[in-house]
């Protein structure tokens, strides 16, 4: 009987930091993304209510992938974020407000191009809110070595 071999998805995290507690007014906010399996953290400002930084989050990493696709060819993508309405309008195509029906339409549009599957995660493993050095280092081609430097240092 044949192997077969079944890749893990690659996961790929969205978040959006905001201080005002009303998610409907415009403010400044921060969205970010993590691909931990490519040592990728992305964070910027950002305006709009909390519920149109979640999707611009979530469109910036996506167009990073499509940016990118060399790196994410023949990759099955599982994206987490801690927002569970963000993942209801996108996988049960429900009604959303107004101001963030276009980017949620080409979310979909991008959700049908790559085929990515969309979950929640708790903000406390959300890899897109935490710093650098959760992240592994950046895969290089270098071979490092470090024993010749010590053997010159003494």
């Amino acid at each position: 009987m044949e192997k077969v071999s079944v890749r893990p998805r690659m996961q790929c995290f969205v978040s959006v930091k905001t201080l005002l507690r009303d998610k409907e007014k415009k403010q400044n906010g921060l969205i970010s993304f993590a691909i931990p399996d490519l040592g990728v953290l992305f964070k910027t400002r950002h305006s709009g209510s909390h519920y149109e930084l979640e999707y611009k989050s979530l469109l910036a990493l996506l167009r990073f992938i499509q940016t990118n696709d060399k790196a994410f060819r023949n990759q099955k993508l599982s994206v987490l974020c801690s927002s569970p309405l963000l993942i209801y309008q996108m996988n049960e195509n429900s009604l959303c407000q107004k101001e963030v029906k276009p980017d949620r339409n080409l979310a979909l549009a991008y959700k049908r191009k790559l085929g990515f599957a969309l979950s929640w995660v708790p903000e406390g493993e959300n890899r897109a809110l935490n710093g650098m050095m959760d992240l592994p280092p950046l895969k290089n081609s270098l071979d490092l070595k470090f024993d010749d430097l010590q053997k010159k240092s003494s």
